[in-house]
C-alpha cells in the first residue's frame, strides 16, 4: 500500500491539500459537488454518511466536521449522529439510508466488497 509523510498537525483532507497544493481546488471541487451539489439526497443525507465513514476511518476531523453539519442540516442532537456512527441499523433512518451507509461501508473496506447483493 502507498504512504505519504502528512504533517500531523493538519488533520483530514487539510493534510494532503498541504503536501500536494496542486490538488486543493480540484478536490475541494469534488467536495463541493458531493456533499452541496444536485442530488436526490439531502445536505444532511449526505454529511450523515460523511459522518459514518470517517467513523469508520477513525477520522476525529473529518467525523465530527461532518458530524457538526449532519447535526445542523437534520435538525438532530449529536446522540442521534453517535448512535448512527455505533450502529446505524437499530437507527430510526430511512431503507434507502441504510442501504447507502451499507454500501458506504463496503465501499470504505474496498471494491472487492461490493457487490450485487
Amino acid at each position: 500500500m502507498a504512504h505519504i509523510t502528512l504533517p500531523e498537525n493538519l488533520p483530514g483532507i487539510r493534510g494532503p491539500m498541504a503536501f500536494r497544493p496542486e490538488t486543493a481546488a480540484p478536490l475541494n471541487q469534488l467536495a463541493e459537488i458531493l456533499l452541496r451539489g444536485e442530488s436526490t439526497l439531502t445536505r444532511g443525507e449526505r454529511e450523515l454518511i460523511g459522518t459514518y465513514v470517517s467513523s469508520l476511518n477513525d477520522c476525529f476531523f473529518c467525523q465530527n466536521a461532518h458530524g457538526c453539519l449532519a447535526q445542523h442540516y437534520l435538525q438532530c442532537d449529536m446522540a442521534f449522529i453517535d448512535q448512527v456512527k455505533r450502529d446505524y441499523t437499530v437507527t430510526p433512518l430511512s431503507d434507502k439510508l441504510k442501504a447507502l451507509l451499507a454500501i458506504a461501508a463496503s465501499v470504505q473496506r474496498g471494491g472487492k466488497f461490493v457487490t450485487a447483493a
